[in-house]
């Protein structure tokens, strides 16, 4: 019998409330302990080490579970002991983030269905945008915060493959590039394992203001720059679009490579090619963007910083398609017609690109600066001709999300004489694209006959896969096929489209 002073002191602890196999362990233990007890070696003390050691293997063998993605062995732990769903890792993240992070889809679920609610970063991370939205609407300071995953919101829905859907964070007013120390959401984005995710969510990112070059040392914490990335996977269309928004391909990473290197070391030869010969790869010009207002006069942008940023965001996606909205906001404070969103996106720019004159004549009325894009939609010949002349390099001019300038006489429904004249100036319709998806495909869509004429004339690719509108590549004729545009599906296959 256990001395009762003793017994007193050092209390038993409290027998497990779940898992048959630990109830029966730790009776057994018990006995044990109580029939060996001798002077200065509780039985409380060898029980408290052994619960522990248990405990640790437990926990031990659960986070191999989760990382190995064994949702038949993380059911089975989490039947023995539920409170392991609460631990978190030494670098403070959930077994839900672990799994997504570990693209473990099946674990996470389980997790999620055993009672495990994502927090703001946990939602983003695994595209639940509906818990995204309502947690950003309470908390809306957190959606720039640094959390265990790694970084931000956007960092969160980088490393789960958002694809553009990653515009949610966006309309949350979500940085792109974030002052963290670590990558950035556009290095995490090129990580993802599957390579045609790893470019939507890039090319988005690009799109819409996030910077092509890597964080400053040693804020990058050792990850190679987004292009070195690129080029070590292959992506011709990703080093391509990077080399084109400004990134250095003579750079040199940590081991002192470029990123033609990178792709020579990983067999990706056409990526090598491609940067050897950057110098032929045309960069987005951007002196015409805020030149000047519609009367010609310089462009001088008021100051908001004390208008709240979301209400700023609210008004850019309103100049999408809500023209009574803009009225209303800017009616109150038309300094709001001057609006940037965290996309890059000025308001007029919204409007520009959805082909919506009403809502970008309102906004030009009060003082919004006059892009080229925007007087190609506008179809005012006589401004796009005054602009190139000032700089015949604007030609390779692009609108918001990255919108190339020979789409703007599609969205505009201009007369083809804007599309001609873009092209005499030196616009090419293979060049200006976005994952492939090139005016022609815009041309298909609307089923404009003179346009499509124009630019297979102008040399272009009849049979060019793009991801514009969408994870499947799509060719010319697939778009006039969805639309039932007979004619432009005729005519493509009279000049040579495959069928």
């Amino acid at each position: 019998m256990p001395d009762e002073k003793q017994s007193a002191l050092h209390p038993l602890p409290s027998p497990p409330t779940t898992g048959s196999r630990r109830q029966l362990l730790f009776a057994g233990l018990a006995a044990i302990a109580t029939a060996t007890t001798s002077p200065g070696r509780s039985a409380a003390a060898l029980l408290v080490r052994e619960e522990s050691r248990l405990n640790a293997d437990l926990l031990r063998s659960f986070w191999s579970a989760v990382h190995a993605g064994d949702r038949a062995a993380v059911a089975a732990l989490l039947d023995a002991d539920g409170g392991l769903i609460g631990r978190v890792d030494p670098e403070g993240r959930s077994p839900f983030a672990v799994a997504h992070l570990e693209h473990h889809g099946e674990v996470a679920e389980l997790l999620r269905a055993r009672g495990h609610q994502p927090d703001l970063h946990e939602a983003a991370l695994a595209l639940d945008w509906t818990r995204f939205e309502e947690l950003a609407g309470q908390r809306p300071g957190e959606v720039n915060s640094a959390h265990p995953i790694g970084g931000t919101t956007m960092h969160a829905a980088a490393l789960g493959g958002a694809q553009d859907s990653i515009w949610r964070v966006y309309a949350q007013a979500g940085n792109p590039n974030p002052a963290l120390t670590g990558p950035s959401p556009l290095q995490v984005a090129l990580s993802h394992p599957d390579l045609a995710v790893a470019e939507m969510t890039a090319a988005t990112l690009l799109a819409n203001a996030a910077s092509p070059h890597p964080p400053a040392p040693p804020r990058s914490g050792g990850v190679d720059p987004p292009l070195h990335l690129a080029a070590a996977r292959g992506s011709a269309v990703l080093a391509e679009m990077l080399v084109r928004h400004g990134a250095d391909p003579e750079l040199r990473n940590t081991r002192g490579r470029t990123a033609a290197e990178r792709a020579h070391e990983s067999g990706h030869r056409n990526v090598e090619t491609l940067l050897t010969l950057h110098t032929r790869i045309a960069r987005t010009h951007h002196t015409g963007r805020t030149a000047s207002t519609v009367d010609g006069a310089p462009y001088r942008p008021p100051q908001l910083d004390d208008l709240e940023p979301r209400r700023r965001h609210g008004v850019v996606g309103m100049a999408h398609r809500d023209l009574d909205g803009v009225r209303a906001a800017t009616g109150g404070e038309a300094r709001l017609a001057h609006s940037v969103a965290t996309t890059g996106e000025r308001a007029v720019e919204a409007g520009a690109h959805m082909g919506r004159r009403d809502i970008v004549d309102h906004l030009l009325g009060l003082g919004a600066p006059y892009a080229l894009t925007t007087a190609v939609m506008r179809d005012d010949r006589l401004a796009v001709e005054r602009a190139l002349d000032a700089d015949p390099l604007r030609i390779h001019e692009r609108g918001a999300h990255d919108f190339a300038l020979l789409w703007y006489p599609l969205i505009g429904r201009c007369d083809p004489a804007m599309t001609e004249l873009l092209l005499a100036r030196g616009a090419r319709v293979d060049e200006q694209h976005f994952l492939g998806t090139t005016a022609l495909h815009w041309a298909c869509m609307t089923g404009d006959l003179a346009v499509i004429e124009l630019l297979l004339a102008a040399g272009c690719d009849i049979d060019r896969p793009g991801r514009k509108f969408g994870p499947e590549p799509l060719r010319p004729i697939d778009h006039a096929r969805q639309r039932e545009h007979a004619e432009v599906v005729d005519l493509l296959r009279a000049r040579g489209a495959r069928a």
